[in-house]
């Protein structure tokens, strides 16, 4: 534990000897861990996805074991208060947490409302109301929605509002959770820099979880790494130089072109137009995916990329236009997990297309990383092991056209590694793949082609595509921001 920690000022977190123990796993959550955050400190909290990283989050911040059932040893204090002992509504003004997956933290039909719900239960003035929900919408840039049904929006909307729900609390320990995953380049950049005035210019205290670090060196945050429930690495970080040494920085090596193993057309797009309501989301969009081929789908959050998957899959119909898909093999990994996990164990959500020998299923769960969790619930996983058990169950059909939203948010570069392996020889059994990805430097490694859906479409092989992009201003979408943490 840091013995410089001011465990009784205002914003300060005092965590001594904690363990958390879910009553469906073997082994502990968090073993043991003592650290402490001093008031306005950045801590970034990284390592191996399933490490505890979430649990420390929801520990912190009560919802273990108010919320969530766990067995808590140990003791965790926010300035004064005892967290164990505190209840939720009195630790909300002091401590805040923006959860790892958006849509569980959304509780109201309408974006003012679900920013405006917080600071109303804490019996605030009218006007300091309208101040702070007014103030959190302009902070994550989306005062243009206030009057939006939260059901329309996108991923990476819904991320910016429970973000701005947080703000709008002003609590004195603010707690996030891969704050940037849903997140388009450029929101991630506004979300990073908010977080960089909040420290610099009220003295916030910070904790994130994340696995991209370069773009928080500026902040010179101190880092914790994880593994297996406990802090096995702690040291200020400032230099891109320090997340080599921790073994910590990932870019990710150009995949050879697959433009050889091209075979025939699976998807054949012609004029293809779709909105929600009054709100045109793509247009007149012609486009065709071949066998064996990877397209990378980037662009801003709302741009219509999670819509094409689904008019893909077959889950909306065109306004206009026509969809052909070739195949009837057809397999979608959703941006939210918990949108198509039905069963109650691990093991009969990978068996839910039928049974598998001892011998597959334990390939398959040691594959995926997930050994030892075939009889946890599926939605006690974290949201990584939840993506990872998804793709599993995706990839047992077999598809010929493999959709994929998002599937490496929440993973570290082990499990990533794995999941790009399975993409790879998804592809070199011949199906065509799109994916949707926030994950810009590794869209660029894997896709043969890019399709970027902004203000105008851009389509062609990675390095067209990105230069466009820098000449349009777009710094944001090419993989240069988040390598160089520029």
């Amino acid at each position: 534990m840091s013995n410089s920690t001011d465990v009784g000022a205002s914003g300060a977190v005092d965590i001594r000897y904690l363990s958390v123990h879910y009553p469906d796993r073997r082994a502990p959550a968090l073993r043991s861990v003592s650290e402490g955050v001093n008031p306005g400190e950045l801590v970034v909290v990284t390592g191996p996805s399933g490490c505890g990283k979430s649990t420390l989050a929801r520990t912190l911040a009560g919802f273990i074991p108010s919320l969530i059932p766990a067995r808590v040893d140990g003791e965790v204090r926010i300035g004064p208060q005892e967290v164990q002992t505190s209840d939720l509504a009195g630790l909300s003004a002091t401590i805040g947490l923006v959860q790892q997956d958006p849509e569980s933290q959304v509780c109201t039909l309408q974006v003012w409302q679900e920013v405006a719900f917080g600071p109303q239960n804490l019996c605030l003035s009218v006007n300091e109301i309208d101040r702070r929900v007014d103030q959190a919408l302009r902070v994550v840039g989306i005062e243009h929605l206030a009057s939006r049904d939260t059901r329309t929006l996108s991923g990476g909307e819904k991320q910016r509002l429970a973000i701005a729900s947080i703000l709008a609390m002003e609590p004195q320990i603010l707690v996030l959770d891969e704050p940037t995953s849903n997140l388009d380049p450029q929101a991630a950049k506004r979300i990073l820099d908010t977080l960089s005035d909040l420290q610099r210019q009220r003295e916030q205290t910070l904790l994130v979880i994340e696995h991209r670090l370069a773009p928080f060196l500026s902040m010179s945050p101190r880092v914790w790494v994880m593994d297996q429930g406990r802090i096995v690495l702690r040291r200020p970080t400032r230099q891109r130089q320090d997340l080599v040494e921790m073994g910590l920085r990932t870019g990710w090596p150009r995949r050879p072109d697959g433009s050889g193993r091209k075979g025939p057309t699976v998807v054949e797009l012609s004029r293809l137009t779709f909105g929600y309501q009054d709100e045109p989301v793509l247009s007149n969009l012609d486009l065709s995916v071949a066998s064996g081929e990877i397209l990378g789908l980037i662009g801003p959050n709302g741009g219509g990329k999670t819509t094409l998957l689904r008019l893909l899959a077959g889950l909306e119909t065109p306004r206009s236009g026509d969809v052909q898909v070739k195949s009837d093999r057809v397999g979608m990994l959703f941006q939210h997990p918990h949108q198509q996990i039905f069963e109650r164990t691990v093991r009969l959500e990978l068996e839910i297309d039928g049974p598998l020998s001892d011998e597959g299923r334990g390939r398959l769960l040691a594959g995926a990383h997930l050994d030892g969790l075939d009889g946890a619930a599926p939605l006690s996983l974290s949201l990584g092991e939840q993506r990872r058990l998804t793709l599993a169950t995706t990839l047992r059909r077999d598809p010929f056209l493999l959709l994929l939203d998002e599937p490496f948010i929440g993973q570290d570069r082990h499990n990533a590694a794995w999941m790009i392996g399975s993409i790879l020889s998804a592809r070199d059994r011949g199906a065509a793949i799109v994916l949707v990805s926030h994950d810009i430097s590794l869209v660029g490694a894997l896709a043969d082609r890019i399709l970027y859906l902004g203000d105008d479409a851009i389509v062609g092989p990675p390095r067209d595509v990105f230069c466009r992009l820098r000449e349009g201003g777009q710094t944001a979408f090419t993989p240069d921001f988040w390598e160089e943490g520029a």
